[in-house]
Order: C-alpha cells, then structure tokens, then sequence
C-alpha cells in the first residue's frame, strides 16, 4: 500500500500529500497535491514574453534556483487579432507538456512559453514566486 502522506519533523519539517499511487516520501513536485515546502513564497519576477509564428520565447534569470518558482499566469491570444479583447486561458506545466496549444514552462533557471497557431501572436503575462521554506 502506498503511504500518500508524509510528515517530518525537526529542522527541515514538511507535510506532503502526494497523488493516487505515488509514495509521498518519494514524491517529486509534480507528483504532490500539496508540499508545505511551498507554504511560504516570496515574489521573484514578473513580466510579459511573446510567441509568434510558433516559436517558443524564453527568458532567463541569469541565475539558478533551488526549485522552480511558482508561476501565476494568464495567456492573451488577441494581441494581433482584436488588441481590445482579453481570452484568460493558459496551460502551465512545471517541466514538459510541450505539445500543446498555449503552454508555460518554469525551471530551475528560465521561463518558456510557446503560442501554436500558425503566424499569430499570443502574449504571456506572468508572475514568478520563489520558495522560500525548507
């Protein structure tokens, strides 16, 4: 049976509740539901990166992180189409997922953000949130 929560005390403490089938001890972050190492964030960057012609834009921090930051996010489809209207939609990933039709994603040392349909232009909001517990 596999243990799908995890608790440990002391100096490095954390709470971990990962998903169906996956041992929470062992549990990377896309195998949590929640990890408090996250329980604690403190503002890292923000900013805009457009895609075009299916080409994937990418920012660099110019440094690397212990984890990859958080990302809060919204993807604006209409740039060239109707500057005036906004479409709220974007799939984030944290590492792969790079086959779909708007996708985000965050590493260690970058953003990355990719529009695929054909020669339009989608445009990334975004803002980073670095842990800062364990």
């Amino acid at each position: 049976m596999t243990q799908r929560v995890f608790m440990q005390g002391g100096a490095s403490a954390r709470l971990v509740v990962s998903k169906p089938g996956v041992d929470a001890a062992l549990a990377n972050l896309d195998q949590t539901v929640f990890d408090s190492r996250w329980s604690g964030h403190q503002f890292y960057l923000s900013g805009t990166l457009d895609s075009i012609n299916d080409n994937t834009a990418q920012l660099n921090f110019g440094e690397t992180l212990d984890a990859p930051p958080f990302m809060l996010g919204y993807c604006d489809p209409s740039v060239l189409l109707n500057p005036s209207a906004q479409y709220l939609q974007c799939e984030a990933y944290r590492g792969g997922g790079t086959d779909f039709w708007i996708y985000a994603a965050v590493t260690t040392s970058s953003i990355m953000f990719r529009f695929k349909f054909g020669n339009q232009q989608g445009r990334l909001y975004f803002s980073l949130f670095r842990r800062i517990a364990g």
